[in-house]
Parts: structure tokens; C-alpha cells; sequence
């Protein structure tokens, strides 16, 4: 057991003793002295070896590549792992807000008051949204005056539904998604009524149009 453990303790070693020959000192041994792992960028007859960039800067210790090839992919995959989460979590908001938000077709065209839509969209976002998301926003109209009124009847709404519960409403700067019910009832329609019949055609291997209903055969065997 002795002699493994000095197997293993001998290479160790002889890493830490590299890494201390190769630095001036000790400094290296910190954290604010920590490197970049990589090989560093060189200059040989005027051209740059290699291309791709590179960390600039002198050579890691053998104690700093030692611990680089012992911890991979450690941290990066971390760092990895966190970019892909900050950029889901900034997609998953943008998200929230399209569906919280009350555009156009929300209010009155005229009187710039919030309409029958608009408050069954509102109820929806103050009671049944998650309570993290429970923020409505409000899309800006063509003048500052016809957003105020907007701003206005959306929070006298909220008031008489919630009351003084009601979450902060702000306006933001976008366009609508989507389309006008009109124009969504006159697809579906259209799709219903070219709808295909939902029956499979087929012509069984004896080249009647019908199957027989005696012992000759009753089920087809066609259309494979």
C-alpha cells in the first residue's frame, strides 16, 4: 500500500517542484496570478503563429497545465451551462412580456379605452398568469396623449379588479403579433370547409370494388 501511495505521490511531486523552477517566484501560487490555459501566441518572421487568437503573456507553469488537464472541462462547461441559461431566461421574459402585453386590437380605436377584449386579457394576466409575470404592459400609441389614455383606462381597470393589489403598468415600444379575429374566424372556416373527407381509398387484389361477404375472402388486402 506504502509503495502505491509513493507512486502516486512522486509524480505530484516532481509537477510541484517543475512549477516552482519554472516561475521567478512564488506569486504564481495566488489567485490573482492565475493564467490562461493555451498555448500562447508567437511572432516568427514577421507573421503571427498561429492565426487563430490566442492568450499573450509567458508560458503557464507546470503546476498551472497540471491543474488544467486534471479539472477539464471544468470551469468552462460551467461558464458554458450559465450563458445558455442567461440567454433562455432573457428569451423566456421576452416571451412573458409579448403575452402580457395589450396591443391595438385591445382597445377602442376612437376613444382609446380599453374594450371587451381587452379586459378579458387584463383579467387574465392579473389572476390566472404565474404572480412573477403578473405585469401588464401597455403598446404605445401613434401620440403621447392617446398612450396616456390608454395607461389611464388600464390601471382604473386593474384598480376595480384587484384593487389596490394591482402590479405596476408601464407602456413599451412594439407592434402587434398575430391578426384580427376577423381575419383568424375566415381561415378556419376556410380550412373546414376544404377539409378532406377522412376515408382511405384503396382497390383489393381481386379488382372488385367491394369485398365479398362469404367465406372467400371478406377482408381486403389492397392498398399495401
Amino acid at each position: 500500500m506504502r509503495r502505491k501511495v509513493s507512486f502516486v505521490l512522486v509524480p505530484v511531486s516532481l509537477f510541484a517542484l517543475a512549477g516552482l523552477l519554472s516561475a521567478d517566484d512564488a506569486e504564481f501560487l495566488y489567485p490573482q496570478y492565475d493564467s490562461l490555459p493555451g498555448t500562447r501566441v508567437t511572432y516568427h518572421s514577421g507573421k503571427q503563429w498561429p492565426l487563430a487568437p490566442r492568450p499573450c503573456g509567458p508560458e503557464e507553469p507546470c503546476i498551472h497545465r497540471y491543474h488544467t488537464a486534471h479539472y477539464w472541462p471544468d470551469p468552462y462547461r460551467w461558464q458554458d451551462r450559465s450563458s445558455v441559461r442567461a440567454h433562455i431566461a432573457a428569451q423566456t421574459a421576452a416571451g412573458w412580456m409579448t403575452n402580457t402585453t395589450l396591443y391595438d386590437q385591445h382597445f377602442d380605436s376612437e376613444t382609446q379605452e380599453l374594450n371587451d377584449s381587452g379586459r378579458v386579457h387584463l383579467k387574465w394576466i392579473l389572476l390566472f398568469a404565474p404572480p412573477q409575470r403578473r405585469t401588464p404592459w401597455v403598446q404605445m400609441a401613434d401620440s403621447a396623449d392617446q398612450s396616456q389614455i390608454r395607461l389611464a383606462s388600464v390601471q382604473a381597470e386593474a384598480a376595480a379588479m384587484v384593487g389596490n393589489c394591482a402590479p405596476p403598468i408601464m407602456l413599451r415600444v412594439c407592434q402587434p403579433y398575430g391578426a384580427s379575429a376577423q381575419e383568424v374566424d375566415l381561415v378556419r372556416r376556410a380550412y373546414l370547409a376544404t377539409m378532406p373527407a377522412p376515408r382511405i381509398s384503396y382497390t383489393p387484389q381481386n379488382g372488385s370494388s367491394s369485398g365479398s361477404s362469404g367465406s372467400g375472402g371478406g377482408s381486403p388486402q389492397g392498398g399495401r
